[in-house]
């Protein structure tokens, strides 16, 4: 009995304390998911133009990866993207696609041990690069 009554709570805060993380990871899941479709549609004209940027933010959108302003920046950030035409003949035809996102802040479970959870969250940050397929 006296082993139930220590072990129950256990299990009980272990599952609920998991919640925090695997909504960390499934949304960096749909920012990992949603940066590859945008990365195929860059190479396929060969820069992260506007309407790719435009159409990545609605599609994250639908996932529940809303516009988020935090210290004057607002993201989901294309910053260090590809934004000049790259033709596949170039001797650099490299296209970057980088989309920064404001991670989930998961430290916040440390106050229920009285820790300290301050600071930033931090971002996530997914850098990809592919091979332009533009012609001139």
């Amino acid at each position: 009995m006296l082993v139930t009554l220590f072990v129950v709570p256990l299990l009980l805060f272990v599952s609920f304390a998991g919640v925090p993380v695997f909504v960390y990871i499934m949304k960096a899941n749909h920012l990992n998911v949603t940066a590859n479709h945008a990365l195929k549609e860059a190479e396929a004209i060969g820069y992260v133009s506007s309407t790719i940027m435009d159409a990545t933010r609605q599609r994250l959108e639908e996932l529940g990866l809303e516009p988020v302003t935090r210290g004057g920046v607002t993201y989901p950030s294309f910053e260090g993207s590809t934004v000049a035409k790259m033709f596949r003949d170039d001797t650099n035809s490299t296209v970057t696609l980088v989309i920064t996102y404001p991670a989930p802040d998961v430290l916040r479970i440390a106050r229920l041990f009285g820790g300290s959870a301050s600071g930033d969250p931090g971002l996530y940050r997914v850098e990809l690069h592919g091979k332009s397929e533009a012609y001139e």
